[in-house]
């Protein structure tokens, strides 16, 4: 009010006092009624062109930038009202002068800043697709960026009853299938059960999260969504729905969600809304095991289940459990998939392609998936993991940026913070960790990965304070801390890097599966990556690797043995999460190695005895190569016919183990085990190029009966383990 001391001053010189604060107060009542007046239309008009936004899909953008106008416009009103006789004669004082137009200057600016990267334009955008009868389609989708993220929580039990207390943790997962075919939300399910953390996990992003509770009585069942404001878990609003068919009451829930997330009819009507009975299954038993992962037990109770053949494929490919098994699921995955929405059978497809390795056709179709769906994390997972394949650092990084600048959430944030790691970009990661501990300071895992920023970094020093911040706020012991600490300690003497990561040159291969670890050295980061995984960064120290999760207690140290030769011959995996320990062995597969391999599965016998007796030779301590060249020995050795006879007497069921002949190959399946092949070194005795760890074993017995075991081997002992009790030792049917 500065700016009003002068005139009112040079009045009170010419005008009574009296006459000079009645003008004034009048003055002030005219501005004020003005300007309310002002605020209501503006309001009106605000709300209006909302609605116009709404249902012409156009950027809802224009509402916010309409309200910074309307808002900051009004210093500049609030000196027109008052002096409108004087401007309106055209005479307007040199503080009038500057400070309106910097007033709209100003607006500008912000204006500009602010909204200056949004899309001001249609909410929509529409792509085209060959479907699979080869027509080119065209579909109208919500842009990313005006989707709607909703956080969906597991629900509480309202009556404590074991038998359907997995409920729980289902409703937020089939809600969360169910939802996803809406292209203008974009759900998530978490199984969190503290109102903090609820807050926590959705603040940042997100403006609603769902919860609820849930019972069942007497066949019925009742559950009761509730929608909460995600800054402070209030309760937005919550409806009842009983009935017997649990699956028409998530199709009722999700509808009841998106009519309360503001999402308009027309919107709705865009995207097809399958039943979650034709999505997952019809059987609560199968439901069941699927939600618990039990996902071979699922399709036993229901044989048309795609899905749960689809999670089974992704988990056996993840870690490599054995071709033949994951060929097998995503087979059957494809052959149930008529039902589903179209982006799960994608999804299918592109894991078919990743695990029969057609890398570029997967690469081409999840390029297209993200175009519909670009905030899908499966599809956005899937090209971090064709990434980390082709150790395409740059490729990775520069997905994981755009994803995050284009929608700010959870998932973006976690991806992008790796990626910067990659990057070596550490003050950019250091950053954006600040920027959620201003948010949620006291929170253990945004502290951890604070510190794990700090530590990649080689920032020992405050890496050392921001542990000992976490050990004090929140103690417990684990092995993590216990490696953390050993490391600190070894940085803090030994500055030198004493490690040579072209020694390891090739692949190390596990004993227990066909899976496989790579180390290298990729940007100056000593890199880890498992195949048909994400590659990560790894701390080398004193002839070991370290691989740290960066917001939870686990990780894994890599311990590199040597034989006789003084060569590097195979890796310790020490697996750690919070106190548990899990060892595994990696032998190191080089390309002779693989090459041979590659022939023998191929049956190509003539020229290998040769081959593997040098292998035996160069390679003394892969025990697993001599019993390849023992079964090229006993093949070539042995008659075709015998060979066949040899097969057809054991071949049958033994309780829940089953051996079969196809296309002239043994296989051998167990329930929730992988599908293998089996190789004989001798009559009763037979390996497998997917588990070398294990070997097969049957029993003549009188009366024509056979009995089938398993032996494992004993690496600590060299020796193989015979495993004949009561669930291993099993009788032909």
């Amino acid at each position: 009010m500065r700016f009003f001391f002068i005139p009112i001053f040079i009045l009170q010189i010419q005008t009574p006092v009296s006459e000079v604060t009645k003008s004034t107060g009048k003055k002030w009542q005219t501005v004020i009624k003005i300007l309310a007046a002002y605020l209501v239309a503006a309001w009106t008009f605000l709300q209006f062109v909302d609605w116009v936004l709404i249902r012409y899909n156009i950027s809802p953008y224009w509402v916010d930038i309409l309200l910074w106008m309307f808002v900051g416009v009004i210093p500049s009103l609030i000196i027109y009202l008052y002096h409108k006789e004087r401007i309106n004669n055209g005479i307007l004082k040199l503080r009038e002068k500057i400070i309106i137009p910097l007033n709209i200057l100003l607006i500008g600016v912000i204006i500009f800043f602010v909204f200056g990267n949004s899309d001001l334009g249609s909410t929509t955008k529409e792509v085209t697709f060959t479907n699979k009868s080869g027509e080119v389609e065209r579909q109208t989708i919500t842009k990313e960026e005006f989707r709607i993220g909703i956080p969906i929580f597991n629900f509480q039990q309202k009556n404590k009853d074991t038998l359907h207390s997995w409920l729980g943790n289902t409703i937020n997962k089939v809600l969360k299938i169910d939802l996803q075919q809406n292209k203008t939300l974009m759900p998530s399910w978490y199984y969190v059960n503290n109102t903090i953390e609820k807050i926590n996990t959705s603040r940042v992003f997100d403006k609603y999260y769902v919860d609820g509770e849930y019972e069942v009585s007497n066949g019925i069942y009742t559950i009761i969504p509730v929608l909460r404001n995600s800054k402070n878990g209030n309760e937005i609003t919550r409806k009842t729905f009983s009935g017997s068919d649990f699956f028409s009451l998530i199709d009722e829930i999700s509808i009841f969600i998106k009519n309360n997330l503001g999402i308009v009819k027309e919107t709705q009507n865009t995207y097809i809304d399958l039943e979650i009975r034709d999505i997952t299954t019809s059987s609560m038993e199968a439901l069941k095991y699927w939600s618990n992962n039990s996902y071979e037990q699922a399709t036993k109770v229901d044989d048309k289940f795609a899905l749960a053949y689809l999670d089974n494929a992704i988990r056996r490919n993840k870690y490599s459990h054995g071709e033949l098994e994951e060929k097998y699921q995503i087979d059957k995955a494809y052959e149930n998939k008529a039902k589903l929405p179209t982006q799960i059978q994608f999804e299918i497809l592109m894991y078919k392609n990743i695990i029969y390795n057609r890398w570029q056709d997967a690469k081409e179709l999840v390029k297209y998936q993200l175009e519909i769906e670009p905030n899908n994390a499966t599809y956005n997972y899937l090209l971090d993991l064709i990434y980390s394949e082709t150790k395409n650092i740059e490729g990775y990084y520069k997905h994981a940026s755009e994803r995050f600048n284009k929608v700010k959430n959870e998932t973006n944030a976690r991806s992008y913070f790796q990626a910067l790691i990659l990057k070596r970009e550490f003050k950019k990661a250091i950053d954006l960790i600040k920027v959620y501990e201003v948010m949620a300071p006291n929170t253990e895992e945004v502290q951890l990965i604070k510190a794990y920023a700090y530590l990649m970094s080689g920032d020992i020093k405050k890496a050392k304070e921001t542990y000992k911040k976490v050990n004090l706020l929140w103690p417990k012991e684990s092995i993590h801390k216990e490696e953390v600490k050993k490391y600190i300690a070894y940085k803090e003497k030994n500055d030198a890097l004493n490690f040579n990561i072209e020694a390891l040159d090739g692949f190390y291969r596990s004993t227990g599966s066909e899976q496989q670890i790579e180390y290298f050295k990729k940007a100056n980061n000593y890199m880890v990556h498992y195949k048909n995984q994400l590659m990560y960064v790894t701390l080398p120290y004193n002839n070991m690797l370290l691989s740290l999760n960066g917001g939870w207690l686990g990780g894994s140290k890599h311990i590199f043995e040597k034989d006789s030769t003084n060569n590097i011959y195979r890796v310790q995996v020490q697996q750690f999460n919070q106190n548990n320990l899990n060892t595994f062995y990696y032998y190191k597969e080089n390309k002779d190695i693989s090459k041979a391999y590659k022939m023998l599965k191929e049956k190509k016998y003539d020229s290998l005895s040769s081959t593997f007796k040098n292998l035996v030779e160069k390679y003394p301590k892969h025990w697993f190569i001599k019993q390849a060249a023992q079964h090229i020995e006993y093949v070539k050795s042995t008659d075709k016919k015998a060979l066949e006879n040899q097969y057809k007497a054991i071949v049958g069921s033994y309780a829940n183990r089953k051996f079969w002949i196809e296309d002239n190959r043994l296989y051998y399946k167990r329930d929730n085990l992988t599908k293998v092949e089996i190789l004989p070194i001798s009559k009763t005795r037979y390996i497998s190029l997917t588990k070398f760890d294990t070997n097969y074993e049957f029993e003549f017995l009188p009366n024509n009966k056979i009995a089938s075991f398993a032996l494992v081997y004993n690496i600590e002992k060299e020796a193989w383990d015979s495993l004949k009790n009561n669930t291993n030792y099993l009788l032909k049917n």
